[in-house]
């Protein structure tokens, strides 16, 4: 008789628990689609920011080198611009102290140019000099900046 009275208490599912149990796989399914397109999203806006520092970095360095007296490399990973029309008769240093590439002043103060940057370092090919940026996805960038003539 307990034999008997236990069979029929195990049912299997029922077609709405059936349906409930869809609706819920679904629901998750729907919501894990969204957090994969917003985080596909989020890292191509991430991709478009390291496009922008660099573009503007580049563009910072070129004016830089045509506002200035000279423009001469001290290492591989310092190049020096002595200012023009400065009264104060400054040299910018732009180097990579760590994880950024950085203007410094000899007079004092620095300014973050490039943030998020691997290796960086520069090469001098005749009057023209290669700059190497590796950023922090892996990816190799580089530039050619032409030292201006020295002014008479």
């Amino acid at each position: 008789m307990y034999l008997i009275s236990k069979i029929k208490n195990e049912r299997g599912f029922t077609l709405l628990e059936s349906l409930f149990h869809l609706a819920v796989l679904l629901i998750f399914a729907s919501i894990s689609l969204l957090i994969i397109i917003w985080l596909r999203e989020l890292q191509n806006i991430h991709h478009i920011k390291q496009d922008v520092n660099w573009e503007l970095f580049v563009y910072d360095v070129h004016q830089y080198n045509e506002n200035s007296l000279s423009g001469e490399m001290v290492s591989p990973k310092i190049l020096m611009f002595e200012a023009a029309n400065d009264p104060e008769n400054r040299a910018f240093f732009i180097e990579q102290p760590h994880n950024h590439v950085r203007k410094r002043s000899n007079k004092g103060g620095n300014e973050i140019m490039l943030p998020n940057v691997q290796s960086f370092q520069y090469q001098q090919v005749g009057n023209e000099i290669i700059m190497k940026v590796v950023t922090e996805d892996g990816k190799l960038r580089e530039r050619v900046i032409v030292r201006p003539l020295p002014r008479e």
